[in-house]
């Protein structure tokens, strides 16, 4: 099985991408490793969609976990699922501050090294404000249109839920 998940921060991805990992028993890539270097610096796309190309050439299935669109789009061609969180701002923001509580000035396993967790102006303007541009939402309707067989979206926390719950029962 190969999965792409996409959608907006702090929407849950990383969770969910962790427990198809889990239950599909395949490997994950969470794209915000290889995006950031220590202190949160920005590493060069191509370095990144040279990652991307290695994983997906190492592996017969996978979890990807990330949106950044220009890394490696043959990621989108190849998956079998590709899910989309499009969850409110509110939610986001919510999830991005129990988050913050839970891992508070310590590294996530879903994150690269050297980049503690934060919830500073920036990123709370970008939860609330910059990521949801219309170009953005323009991009995940398009995924949505070109990849409509494969293509999952979720709404809410109990779609995700009820997701598992059915796909576990199996």
């Amino acid at each position: 099985m190969k999965i792409q998940v996409c959608g907006f921060s702090a929407s849950g991805k990383s969770t969910f991408s962790k427990a198809l990992s889990s239950y599909y028993n395949t490997p994950v890539l969470h794209l915000d490793t290889i995006h950031f270097g220590p202190n949160w610096e920005i590493i060069p796309d191509s370095v990144m969609d040279e990652k991307i190309k290695e994983f997906l050439k190492n592996n017969d299935s996978w979890v990807i976990d990330g949106n950044y669109k220009n890394a490696a789009p043959v990621r989108f061609e190849e998956c079998d699922l590709l899910f989309y969180f499009d969850f409110n701002r509110f939610t986001c923001i919510y999830n991005a501050y129990k988050r913050y509580r839970k891992y508070r000035n310590v590294v996530r396993d879903d994150m690269a090294a050297g980049c503690d967790e934060t919830l500073d102006f920036e990123f709370i303007t970008w939860i609330l404000f910059r990521s949801r541009i219309r170009r953005r939402k323009k991009y995940f309707k398009e995924l949505g249109r070109k990849y409509k067989d494969k293509f999952v979206v979720f709404k809410n926390h109990k779609q995700v839920d009820k997701y598992l719950e059915n796909l576990i029962k199996k």
